[in-house]
C-alpha cells in the first residue's frame, strides 16, 4: 500500500495535463499512488491520462460522467489508500521535492496536516514564465509551528488553499470531511478547507514555496464571469456546519462573515458589469443581516474594504463601473457606438452605452489586433477596430483605456491612421 495518495482533478485540461502529471511522477518522494478522476472530459484529457497509467502502475484512473468538483473529489477521497493525502489540480505543477518535505514534516511532528506557501504562475507568450511568490500569511510568527486551530483561532485568517498541503487520512475519514456538492457549483474548496481546520489539532504552514497555482488557464472557476454565488453557497455551507454541530462562539463566526465578505468582495471584482449592480445589493443585504445577528465584525479588515463593504452599490456604480458620463445624450446621432478596447474599461464602457443606446443604434466592442483568436466583451464577440471602418462618418468611438497612458496614445493615433473623425475618451472628452 502506498504511503501517499495524491488526488487530481481533470476536466478539459488537455494544454496543461502532461506538465503537472510530469511534475508529480519526478518528485523525489515516490512512495504514492496517483488517483485520477476524470470528470467527464470532452477533450483529449482522458486519452492522456490512459497513456500515462500504461506507463507508470502508481497511475490510476477513472473516467466517470460529469458531475462538478465537489462530488468529484469526494469519490477521489474515498478511493485514496494511503496513510496521507495530497491534491494536484491539474493544471498546476508542484516543486519535485514538496511531498518529501511535506511528508518528513508531517510524519516527524505528528501533524494532523501541513501547508505550504506558493508561486502564482503565468506562461506569457515569448515561453518564458512569470512567478509571484504568495504567502499563505503576512504574520511570521504564524510559520514552522505546531498550531492547534480550536486553540488559536487566528489560523483561520490564513489564506485557504487546499492543494499546497498533505492531509492526515484518518483526520478526513474520521470527522467524515467532505466537499460541498452543489451542483455546477465552483470554489467548493472553501468547506473543505474549513472543515480541515475545524477538526484538525496539529497543524503546521511552512515559509516555502511548493506550490505552481496556474493563473493564466481560461477555463479555470476563477475567471468565470457568471458565478455569482458559488461563494455564498460554500459559506452558506460553513455556517451551517457550524450550527450543526452547536459552535456558538462569536470570534469564528466573526472570523467567517470577514471572509465571506473578503470573497465577495472578489468575486465582485470578477463578475460582469452586467451583474455587479445585482450583486452589490445583494452584499448590502447579508451585511445588514449579519450586523443584526451580531456575526458581523471588521476588525481584519482595511479601511478601503469596510468602505465598499458598508456602501456596495455607491461603489460599484461610481468606482467599479464608472463611464458616467457616457449618457444617451453624448451618445446620441451616432449609428455605430464602436468601443475601441475590451478588458475592464472597455466592459464598463460597454456597460454604460447598452443602457443609454436606442434600439436602432449599433454597439461594436473593437482591439486592435485579435491574433487570429475569438475573444467576448460583455457577452458580445470582439471584431478588430479595422474592421469598423465602413461608416466613419456616423460612428462614435469611444476609447476605452486608461487616459493619458501610453496606450491610449497609441490607440488614438492607430483610429487618427484610420481617419474615424468622432472620438471621445470614457470620461466622454472629445479627442
Amino acid at each position: 500500500m502506498a504511503e501517499l495518495s495524491i488526488l487530481v482533478p481533470v476536466y478539459n485540461v488537455e494544454k496543461y495535463l502532461e506538465f503537472c502529471l510530469d511534475s508529480i511522477l519526478n518528485q523525489t518522494f515516490s512512495d504514492f499512488e496517483v488517483i485520477c478522476m476524470d470528470d467527464g472530459s470532452t477533450d483529449r484529457s482522458g486519452h492522456i491520462l490512459d497513456e500515462y497509467a500504461a506507463k507508470d502502475s502508481r497511475i490510476k484512473v477513472v473516467h466517470k460522467r460529469n458531475s462538478g468538483y465537489g462530488n468529484t473529489m469526494n469519490r477521489a477521497v474515498e478511493l485514496a489508500a494511503g496513510k496521507y493525502i495530497g491534491i494536484v489540480e491539474s493544471d498546476d505543477t508542484i516543486a519535485p521535492d514538496m511531498y518529501q518535505i511535506l511528508y518528513d514534516k508531517i510524519t516527524a511532528c505528528d501533524l494532523d496536516m501541513v501547508k505550504s506557501d506558493f508561486y502564482l504562475v503565468w506562461d506569457k507568450e515569448d515561453h518564458t514564465r512569470k512567478t509571484k511568490y504568495y504567502a499563505l500569511s503576512d504574520n511570521r510568527t504564524m510559520y514552522n509551528r505546531i498550531m492547534d486551530p480550536q486553540e488559536e483561532l487566528a489560523a483561520y485568517l490564513l489564506e485557504k488553499f487546499t492543494w499546497n498541503a498533505l492531509y492526515k487520512r484518518e483526520l478526513l475519514i474520521r470527522n467524515q470531511i467532505r466537499y460541498n456538492e452543489t451542483p455546477g457549483a465552483a470554489y467548493q474548496d472553501n468547506g473543505f478547507w474549513f472543515q480541515t481546520f475545524y477538526w484538525a489539532r496539529r497543524v503546521m504552514v511552512l515559509d516555502k514555496p511548493l506550490y505552481y497555482y496556474r493563473q493564466d488557464n481560461v477555463m479555470a472557476s476563477s475567471h468565470n464571469k457568471k458565478n455569482l454565488y458559488d461563494m455564498k453557497h460554500e459559506f452558506d455551507f460553513i455556517r451551517a456546519f457550524m450550527i450543526q454541530h452547536g459552535d456558538r462562539r462569536e470570534v469564528l463566526y466573526h472570523i467567517c462573515f470577514h471572509l465571506r465578505m473578503k470573497a465577495y468582495l472578489f468575486t465582485l471584482d470578477r463578475i460582469d458589469c452586467s451583474l455587479k449592480p445585482v450583486f452589490a445589493e445583494d452584499i448590502e443585504r447579508e451585511r445588514a443581516y449579519f450586523e443584526e445577528t451580531k456575526e458581523a465584525c471588521y476588525d481584519w479588515m482595511t479601511d478601503r474594504q469596510i468602505s465598499i463593504i458598508k456602501n456596495p452599490v455607491e461603489y460599484t456604480e461610481n468606482e467599479m463601473i464608472g463611464c458616467r458620463q457616457i449618457t444617451g445624450e453624448v451618445i446620441s446621432g451616432y449609428a455605430h457606438i464602436i468601443i475601441y478596447g475590451a478588458g475592464a474599461y472597455g466592459e464598463r464602457a460597454a456597460y454604460r452605452v447598452k443602457a443609454a443606446k436606442s434600439e436602432g443604434q449599433i454597439l461594436q466592442i473593437a482591439v486592435t489586433d485579435l491574433q487570429g483568436k475569438s475573444r467576448e466583451c460583455l457577452g458580445q464577440q470582439v471584431c478588430e477596430i479595422a474592421d469598423c471602418t465602413g461608416d466613419r462618418g456616423n460612428s462614435l468611438v469611444i476609447l476605452a483605456v486608461k487616459e493619458e497612458s501610453e496606450v491610449f496614445f497609441d490607440m488614438l493615433t492607430r483610429l487618427k491612421q484610420l481617419d474615424f473623425p468622432n472620438i471621445i475618451s470614457i470620461s466622454a472628452k472629445k479627442l
